[in-house]
């Protein structure tokens, strides 16, 4: 395996589950998570997916939130912005629709769900930053935005060692009025072969200097790979 690629895995591999790494960090002291609830997704794409909206409604009741921050297991939505991305109100109905959207969002972009069904409490940010971290240290940290200041590196840190197996990106958001940092998003940071050429897994900003696609020609044949 070339030096520049840590690990090589699939994109749907069980440790990219928001529901695998989540658990870990709401344990971490001193790094925050937003308030988040799983719900059990019923059917199947050949029936009907659907699941007890209800629920949902009773979560945001008790996190006292009129909208909500919604994602599958594995991903957020990526194709249809805001509206594939939050609900607006309490009312079942209302996220029932919420859901259908979310999913014609997933299918288009060609995603797994992960049968769970993601309802987070809503933060409004103002930055998102984004850090690797790799056998318990911290690699590299970067923001679309070029970012300078206030950033969150003792949370970094702590999850760092607490994730001290493989290589991962780590997001976090500054919330709008607050200024607290929020951790909200992992994910392994190597590459995945999609059917026709190596990808990263994990995107990164600086694509020169540290992503694992620029040593794609150095990898061997997939076939070879995962025989």
């Amino acid at each position: 395996m070339p030096e520049g690629v840590p690990l090589v895995a699939e994109f749907h591999d069980d440790r990219n589950r928001l529901s695998y790494y989540y658990p870990r960090l709401e344990e971490i002291e001193g790094v925050n998570t937003p308030d988040t609830q799983f719900f059990e997704i019923e059917g199947n794409a050949q029936t009907h997916l659907h699941l007890d909206y209800r629920d949902i409604t009773c979560f945001m009741q008790e996190i006292d939130s009129e909208c909500a921050f919604m994602r599958g297991d594995y991903s957020s939505a990526k194709v249809g912005g805001e509206e594939s991305l939050k609900i607006e109100s309490q009312d079942p109905y209302d996220i029932e629709e919420s859901f259908a959207t979310f999913i014609r969002d997933i299918i288009l972009s060609q995603r797994h769900i992960g049968r769970r069904f993601v309802v987070r409490e809503w933060i409004p940010h103002d930055v998102e930053v984004r850090y690797f971290i790799r056998d318990g240290e911290i690699l590299y940290g970067d923001s679309v935005k070029g970012f300078k200041a206030d950033w969150p590196v003792g949370q970094a840190h702590k999850v760092a060692k607490e994730f001290d197996q493989a290589a991962w990106s780590c997001d976090f958001i500054r919330h709008r009025e607050t200024g607290e940092w929020y951790c909200i998003d992992m994910g392994l940071d190597g590459l995945y072969h999609d059917g026709q050429r190596w990808v990263a897994i994990s995107e990164h900003l600086d694509k020169e200097q540290h992503s694992p696609e620029n040593h794609v020609e150095e990898m061997p044949d997939p076939e070879t790979l995962f025989s």
